[in-house]
């Protein structure tokens, strides 16, 4: 069954009381935005590990593998926004507009107590103008999207410290095993051979990388040969059997449930909307 198309623009303030990590909408094809208003998470991007605070911001380019996990008290609050490309893309042009970090991976932000107040008057004048029916509704939410990013610029452009990613000794052993899955995923990887290459066991290997991405090593090798696979899909004319051989998958079908749950459509589909 096709799922409901997703509205261009989504806003929405969660707290949580309980541990969370998160399962699902880790790689989309939509541009997100995360603030934290209180507590502490832990967060994987760009294949490194962040500690966030109350106040932290990220922005998450489209089609970058990420994902929150749980950090010292188990309670968080959290306000997440989710857009197309197309929401902004007349307006962007109109008024001849240009935010560098779009063209990046992502953005990530500490700001002072005043720029935080700035902010969270911008995402919670936005969850209000979404959960009540107005008139020009659409382009009230894109002007005050656009405040909030010229808000994040204006921020970059005066940080003088980026947020540092975690460098402890386990996740520096983590951050070797993501390199070598990133350089060795086309080949047949256990995790026997992982656990030879890194000299611990398979249990200790699995639990810590577990613990610091919050994805299995099984997921996230399928993330890494699935974005490589949509890279051939879009960019080469190979057949889909051949694609499915070079990304490291062992059959056909298999290649074809993976993308499928990924992605949400197979990759004939994929390819068919994306050349």
């Amino acid at each position: 069954m096709e799922q409901e198309p997703q509205p261009p623009f989504i806003i929405e303030q969660i707290k949580r009381a309980g541990p969370f990590s998160m399962d699902s909408d880790h790689y989309h094809d939509t541009y997100e935005i995360y603030y934290l208003l209180a507590g502490e998470r832990s967060y994987y991007i760009n294949n490194l590990i962040y500690t966030l605070r109350k106040g932290d911001l990220i922005f998450i380019n489209k089609n970058e593998l990420h994902r929150t996990t749980s950090k010292g008290s188990a309670s968080h609050e959290r306000i997440l926004i989710n857009f197309e490309e197309s929401f902004l893309q007349k307006t962007l042009a109109h008024f001849e507009l240009h935010f560098p970090f779009m063209a990046t991976q992502s953005l990530l932000l500490r700001p002072g107590v005043h720029e935080q107040g700035v902010i969270e008057y911008l995402l919670f004048s936005m969850l209000k103008e979404q959960t009540e029916p107005r008139t020009q509704q659409i382009p009230y939410l894109q002007t005050l999207l656009i405040q909030l990013f010229i808000e994040m610029n204006r921020i970059q452009e005066i940080s003088r410290e980026p947020i540092a990613p975690e460098s402890s000794e386990k996740q520096l052993k983590v951050y070797e095993i993501i390199d070598f899955l990133q350089t060795h995923y086309a080949e047949k990887l256990t995790l026997e051979r992982l656990s030879e290459t890194f000299f611990i066991s398979s249990t200790y290997l699995c639990r810590v990388f577990k613990q610091t991405t919050g994805f299995t090593i099984v997921e996230y090798l399928n993330y890494i040969r699935i974005k490589e696979a949509q890279r051939l899909l879009q960019s080469t004319n190979a057949k889909v059997t051949n694609i499915a051989e070079d990304t490291g998958f062992d059959s056909i079908a298999h290649f074809g449930r993976v993308f499928k749950q990924i992605v949400k459509r197979s990759p004939l589909q994929y390819r068919k909307q994306n050349r």
